[in-house]
């Protein structure tokens, strides 16, 4: 315990408690890919546990991870693209990405390779 009887241990604010978090992120995917069995496509995971996250099961750190990633993207696209033209966008080969999917790199991680071809196609730069 610290000093005045507090405990040490930092608190999260409400807002970011992982299951609220995953449900935010889920709700944000949601605004571009339409259906729970789609983001589970895209992350490479079963229905069900789009759905288990959904009831507020907290995801393990490497699926937060990429869920945080597919919601960043998805927010990005949704600035850039009509939302029907998301969920192709982020299946097909890119040039950006030497013809791999965006959900391809997005599953290993590479958030940050996906955010370059989406800045390049907003830019009009040509792979």
């Amino acid at each position: 315990m610290a000093k005045g009887g507090r405990s040490s241990r930092v608190r999260r604010p409400a807002a970011a408690h992982p299951s609220r978090l995953a449900r935010a992120h889920l709700d944000t995917i949601a605004a571009g890919v339409r259906s729970d069995r789609a983001v589970a496509g895209l992350l490479g995971i079963s229905p069900s546990q789009v759905s288990r996250w959904r009831k507020g099961q907290v995801p393990d750190i490497q699926n937060a991870d990429r869920l945080a990633g597919l919601a960043l993207i998805v927010e990005m696209l949704l600035r850039w693209l009509e939302p029907e033209a998301i969920p192709g966008w982020l299946e097909g080969p890119n040039a950006h990405l030497g013809d791999r999917s965006p959900t391809y790199l997005l599953r290993h991680g590479q958030v940050a390779d996906v955010i370059g071809a989406i800045e390049a196609g907003k830019a009009g730069v040509y792979a």
